[in-house]
């Protein structure tokens, strides 16, 4: 799988596992989480759509809150783009979300760090509404 493939493929399964999250959805919570932050960067920052910051430290704490907070969640992504540079990736991609009704779009761009066993981190991600 090349660079690019490693990061469409991580955007994606990241967006399902979110909407698991989101949904409760998971016999197993811990291992969930888990999973979730394994790809996460210690440095890691985002600016919400909302003008939100957290770092690694505060999404760790903010996503215990959000469990189950929504009990019909649906998460499409689509329209990524990927540029590769060096050690880095810039993804662009769009996100719709239904939680419970309440539908919103916004557009992220995320900065991923690739590792030279194939693995990535997210780094950097900030998104906006649409």
């Amino acid at each position: 799988m090349d660079k690019k493939d490693l990061v469409k493929k991580e955007i994606l399964d990241f967006h399902e596992k979110i909407e698991n999250w989101f949904k409760g959805n998971t016999p197993d919570k811990e291992a969930l989480l888990s999973a979730m932050l394994k790809d996460f960067h210690p440095y890691f920052r985002m600016k919400g759509s909302r003008g939100n910051e957290l770092d690694y430290e505060g999404l760790v704490n903010w996503l215990p809150d959000a469990f189950g907070r929504f009990s019909e969640m649906e998460i499409k992504v689509f329209e990524i783009n990927i540029q590769l540079s060096g050690q880095h990736a810039l993804a662009e991609y769009v996100e719709k979300q239904n939680a419970d009704g309440e539908i919103n779009t916004r557009k992220a761009s995320a900065v991923f760090l690739l590792h030279s066993d194939n693995s990535i981190s997210w780094y950097h991600l900030l998104e906006e509404w649409i």
